[in-house]
Parts: structure tokens; sequence; C-alpha cells
């Protein structure tokens, strides 16, 4: 059995695949915007007397051109609403809205001016 962050990583990667580019490394070689990236994870621990449970907090980034803001919003939107609940590699996720978070942003850190939604969602298990 998989980790739960592994397990989550690779669900979510699943998901979005079929619908988005989707890297689980920035790409350091020119490609096509739009595309998303799976960035990070963090396991959040929750110890009872028999066993450990716990979330998993998956930061992730929409990234566009500067100009196709709405395309970003609305990609990350079809990430969350896609994800908010699944069941996948011997785990049950819901994702917890009211401590998840979605931030859109202008990125000038390349020639191309980008627009980038860094969404950090935060996922309960069963």
């Amino acid at each position: 059995m998989k980790t739960r962050d592994q397990a989550l990583f690779d669900s979510v990667y699943a998901i979005i695949a079929p619908r988005y580019k989707v890297y689980d490394y920035k790409p350091m070689t020119q490609v096509d915007y739009p595309f998303v990236e799976l960035e990070s994870t963090q396991t959040l621990h929750e110890t009872t007397k028999s066993h450990i449970r716990g979330s998993v907090v998956l930061i992730l980034s929409v990234w566009g051109l500067q100009r196709n803001r709405k395309q970003v919003s609305d990609m990350a939107q079809w990430v969350m609403e896609n994800t908010k609940q699944f069941t996948a590699q011997g785990y049950s996720w819901h994702l917890d809205f009211s401590s998840s978070s979605v931030d859109i942003m202008d990125d000038t850190t390349t020639n191309t001016p980008l627009k980038r939604a860094r969404l950090m969602l935060h996922y309960t298990h069963k």
C-alpha cells in the first residue's frame, strides 16, 4: 500500500491528466500553456489510541498566459470540483473547502508574462 501522500498525489494526477497537461515538476524546456503542476504535499498526523489518522495538504499550480486569467481560474475551479471527493488506492478522500485556498497572481519570472493559480488543497481521508 502507498503512503497517504503518494496515494493522493497519484490519484489527483490521474484525475487531471485526461483533461489537462499535468506535470509533477516544473518543466525546464518551453511548453505550451496552460498546464497544471503538482508541486508538493504535507502530511498532518492525528494520533488516537488505536491508530494514526490525519490529512494531506496538496499544493498545485495552474499556469497560463497572463491574458488568459479566466482560463486559469476555470481550470483551478475544475480541479477543485473534480477532486473534492473520491476513493482511490485504499483511501476515501474528502476536500476540506474551509481550509483550502486558491490564490491567483501574476508571474513575471519568465520572458512571457504568466498568470498562476496556486491551490492549497486540504484533504482528509477515512
